[in-house]
């Protein structure tokens, strides 16, 4: 059985230590596994760890390793070896991350978690026992070593060039990389060796390989799935969208046999970042929060759901932490469109009293064009001048993250299902390139809070919760414009594919019965 399916982006890297688009995470998570995972219920479960120990203080981790966790080596002439994994091999794995040297973007996950000695940090008790040393609490250590950043790679890539993990991937999951012709194909075969069994105690995965094909034209894509070429496709195209869909995000008719639909709220906040930082030679009008205020305020975000995304999703009205991660999300509620408040807010702005108004460029992928002239419309009816720009995703990616995009259409999928994780999108110690503050957002007020909450020293964390996504809603870093849901399209000889709120893919479960 061979599972296939189409990526519009390209993959650069398959090093978990440095990949960040949905296409490399969904990729690298068929080859490794951390020492934890979570479960489609978002409990953190054992993975290459089978049990762990906590220290009363909260500040020691003992983790103890499954006997039968391999990593799968593929060899010269299809030959695939295996050798077991050691807690030598988990150390190497998490210090890289940690080590500024390094410069994983993932090195947030331990940033004022853990001393600079890193041997002192990450332990191994022996070949089996591994201990991760906290200077202080970490209320989310465990959701935080089931995100991608805490896959285990071999000890062996230690004297290895960057690029030979990155182009040569070494894991303990159901698949292994089996051929990589960049742009074009991926190829990955079943792991004969892998350590998990379904409740029937039958080897897992079922699959025998997965085909990633990379075509870029979204439509093309579409129309080769609906002929049968892929098994399953995320996603909507645009075009497509109101062929296939009611305007309640139900399958029409005609599409209700040859097609099935798993549609899920998950944990992702569309939104507009504004970048607050001081760009080199040009003045930031939007360092103004009460132009921030005016343009927050003259989205009509209802329509945006309702005109552009057929329903698929939820107005992004209570902040920008999901209300399935804040319940008191009500708390930190939005004005959702008010024109005459957004025009008073404009005139207190600096950039109002401007007699030229310069244009401040809102930068776009191609695929949600419609979406963000709408949004240059309304502004322009409050008088900002706005020039979108189409880039492609990874332009955008390196832009954002260099800080040299004024006004940027963003989405946070949850890492791990806590608000914490995007409240961490502006916190002061993550500014960007090497954290998620993509903003460049500084708030003494947030940052306590913040702390509060990341430690577990919280009193009341719900609370402290809402105050600090209360905070965002005050200061305007960003514009939430809704929160989405996933729509997976498939074939009806697709079995075993789920979802899940964080939107993961996980294929060792799926089957193709045709």
């Amino acid at each position: 059985m061979v599972f296939h399916y189409n990526e519009d982006e390209s993959v650069t890297t398959l090093d978990p230590a440095f990949v960040k688009s949905q296409s490399e995470i969904w990729i690298v998570s068929q080859i490794f596994n951390g020492l934890v995972d979570l479960s489609p219920q978002l409990q953190v479960v054992p993975a290459l760890s089978d049990r762990w120990e906590i220290s009363a203080d909260k500040k020691i981790y003992t983790f103890h390793l499954r006997s039968d966790a391999q990593f799968c080596l593929p060899g010269d002439g299809g030959k695939v070896t295996h050798r077991k994994v050691k807690s030598s091999d988990v150390a190497f794995s998490l210090s890289r991350i940690a080590d500024p040297l390094y410069a994983s973007p993932g090195a947030w996950i331990f940033a004022d978690k853990i001393d600079s000695n890193l041997n002192e940090v990450f332990v191994p008790l022996n070949d089996t026992m591994f201990q991760i040393r906290l200077k202080k609490p970490a209320a989310s250590l465990l959701n935080l070593l089931a995100t991608n950043y805490g896959f285990i790679v071999p000890q062996e890539y230690k004297n290895l060039p960057k690029a030979e993990l990155a182009r040569h991937p070494v894991g303990t999951g159901p698949f292994y990389l089996k051929r990589w012709e960049e742009q074009i194909k991926l190829v990955l075969r079943k792991n004969d060796r892998y350590h998990e069994k379904d409740s029937a105690g039958v080897a897992l995965p079922y699959l025998d390989a997965i085909n990633v094909s990379f075509v870029k034209n979204k439509q093309t894509a579409f129309m080769q799935f609906l002929a049968g070429s892929y098994d399953f496709f995320n996603g909507l195209e645009a075009s497509f969208k109101d062929e296939l869909l009611t305007a309640n995000a139900e399958l029409k008719p005609k599409y209700n046999q040859r097609l099935h639909t798993l549609i899920t709220p998950f944990l992702n906040t569309e939104y507009i970042g504004c970048y607050l930082g001081d760009p080199p030679g040009q003045v930031n009008y939007l360092k103004d929060v009460h132009l921030r205020k005016a343009l927050a305020l003259s989205v009509d975000r209802s329509a945006i759901v309702r005109f552009f995304r057929n329903g698929l999703g939820t107005p992004g009205r209570f902040g920008f932490v999901p209300p399935q991660l804040n319940p008191n999300g009500h708390l930190a509620r939005d004005v959702e469109f008010d024109l005459s408040a957004a025009q008073e807010e404009f005139a207190l702005s600096g950039y109002a009293k401007l007699k030229v108004k310069p244009t401040i460029t809102l930068s776009t992928t191609a695929d949600y064009l419609d979406m963000m002239v709408f949004l240059q419309e309304a502004w322009s009816r409050i008088g900002v001048s706005i020039k979108v720009d189409i880039q492609t995703g990874g332009m955008i990616r390196q832009l954002r993250n260099e800080g040299k995009l004024m006004l940027f259409r963003g989405s946070w999928i949850a890492d791990y299902p806590d608000a914490e994780n995007y409240l961490a999108c502006f916190y002061q110690k993550f500014l960007s390139p090497n954290g998620p503050n993509y903003t460049h957002f500084t708030d003494a007020k947030f940052d306590a809070l913040y702390e509060a909450i990341e430690s577990g020293g919280s009193r009341d964390r719900l609370n402290d919760i809402a105050s600090a996504n209360q905070r965002l809603s005050e200061q305007v870093p960003v514009i939430p414009l809704y929160y989405d849901k996933s729509i997976r399209l498939m074939h009806p000889w697709v079995h075993g594919l789920g979802n899940d709120v964080t939107n993961r893919l996980s294929l060792k479960r799926v089957k193709i019965v045709k």
